[in-house]
């Protein structure tokens, strides 16, 4: 036999909806600072398309930092269940 601990039980269904809705807020602060920076500060000088590149950065920062927070969970939860 397997020497893996067994599956852990599923948690409620509203443990599930606040970890969605802290990952949905999560990529709501990084897409509003990223589309500040991609759309509404380009117009500014001569740093338009330093601005367009930041916007880009700030994506793609929040999209990692929601992974990682999945991550981080999950490694939590299991670790939690040992």
């Amino acid at each position: 036999m397997s020497d893996s601990p067994p599956i852990p039980p599923a948690q409620s269904v509203s443990t599930y909806v606040e970890e969605g809705a802290r990952i949905a807020a999560i990529l709501l602060v990084w897409g509003i600072i990223s589309l500040f920076f991609a759309f509404g500060l380009t117009e500014v000088g001569v740093f338009g398309r330093v601005f367009w590149v930041l916007g880009g950065v700030f994506a793609l920062a929040g999209l990692l930092n929601a992974v990682a927070y999945v991550l981080f969970r999950t490694v939590d939860y299991w670790h939690a269940q040992a």
